[in-house]
C-alpha cells in the first residue's frame, strides 16, 4: 500500500529511472514512437539557467537521438480558471511553459543534432481535465498556411478519465501511478506491469531512505554543473586562443593593428596587447 500517490514523489521519478521498459511502455504508448530500452539516456533534471540564474526542475527528462523528453507530474488544480476553450489557464501556461524551456534550452546549447530534435513535455495529472480523451495531444498550427509543426509537442494525460478495469495497457500503467491498492496489478497480463508494481511495493519510503537519496541526487546535480562549467571554461578558452591566432596571422600577413581592430571589432587596446605577447 503505498502511503501518497506517486505523482511527483520519489518512487514516482525512481520507478521511470529504474524500470525503464515500464517507462518506454508509457513513452511509446503515449507518443506513437517505437523507442527501445537502449534509446533511453536521462537528462539532468536539474539545470541552472544562466540568463535567469535560476534552476531549472524537470520531473523526468529523457534524451535520445531525435528527442528530448520531459515527463511532469500535478497532482492538484492549483487554479480552476477556464480560458476560451474551457481549459485551465494554469496548466495549459504551465505546460507550454515548460515545452518552449526544453526545446529552447536544446537549441541555446547546440545539442548534437539540435535542429532535427523533436521536443516532447508529456504533463499527467491526476484529476480530471476538459477534453474527451484519456491522452490529448497539442502541438502548433499555422493557420495561414495550415501547417501542422510535429517538432513540438504536449500530451496531457488525465489519470481520472481512465476506467476502472481498463483493457488498455497504457491506461492501466498509467493508472498504476495513482493507486493506492496495488492488488488487483499483481497478476496483471502485462509482465512490465507486475514488475513495477512489485518495485512499488518494495520501495523504502523510511526517513532515512530519504535523506539518502536526497544527498545523491544534490550530489549528482553539482557533480553534473561542476562538469558543465568545466566544458564551458574550456570552450572560451579554445576561442580566445583562436581568436588571439587570427590577430597574429592578420598583423603578419600585412594589416596593422587599427585595421584588425575594426575588422574583428575589437578593442585597439586589446589587438595591441596581444601584438605584444
Amino acid at each position: 500500500m503505498l502511503e501518497e500517490i506517486g505523482l511527483t514523489d520519489d518512487y514516482f521519478k525512481e520507478l521511470l529511472k529504474t524500470r525503464k521498459d515500464y517507462l518506454v511502455l508509457l513513452i511509446n504508448s503515449i507518443c506513437n514512437l517505437n523507442l527501445k530500452e537502449e534509446d533511453i539516456i536521462f537528462g539532468d533534471t536539474e539545470e541552472r539557467d544562466g540568463t535567469t540564474l535560476k534552476t531549472i526542475k524537470y520531473d523526468i527528462k529523457v534524451v535520445s537521438k531525435n528527442l528530448n523528453l520531459d515527463i511532469e507530474a500535478q497532482r492538484g488544480i492549483n487554479d480552476k480558471t477556464l480560458n476560451n476553450y474551457g481549459e485551465y489557464s494554469y496548466d495549459i501556461n504551465r505546460a507550454v511553459y515548460y515545452l518552449s524551456l526544453l526545446h529552447s534550452r536544446s537549441y541555446e546549447r547546440h545539442e548534437k543534432g539540435y535542429k532535427d530534435k523533436k521536443s516532447i513535455v508529456i504533463f499527467i495529472y491526476l484529476y480530471d481535465i476538459p477534453g474527451r480523451d484519456v491522452i490529448q495531444k497539442t502541438n502548433l498550427h499555422n493557420t495561414s498556411t495550415n501547417v501542422e509543426y510535429d517538432n513540438i509537442i504536449l500530451y496531457s494525460v488525465s489519470l481520472a478519465k481512465i476506467e476502472e478495469n481498463s483493457k488498455i495497457e497504457v491506461e492501466r500503467a498509467l493508472k498504476l501511478l495513482s493507486e493506492k491498492d496495488l492488488t488487483s496489478y499483481r497478476n496483471d497480463e502485462s509482465k512490465v506491469i507486475r514488475e513495477a508494481v512489485d518495485m512499488l511495493e518494495g520501495y523504502d519510503k523510511s526517513e532515512i531512505a530519504a535523506m539518502i537519496r536526497d544527498a545523491k541526487r544534490k550530489e549528482e546535480f553539482e557533480r553534473g554543473y561542476l562538469l558543465e562549467s568545466a566544458e564551458e571554461r574550456g570552450k572560451e578558452a579554445g576561442a580566445k586562443q583562436k581568436l588571439e591566432e587570427n590577430i597574429k596571422t592578420m598583423f603578419n600577413n600585412g594589416f596593422d593593428d587599427k585595421t584588425i581592430s575594426k575588422a574583428l571589432s575589437l578593442d585597439i587596446n586589446y589587438v595591441k596587447e596581444v601584438l605584444s605577447k
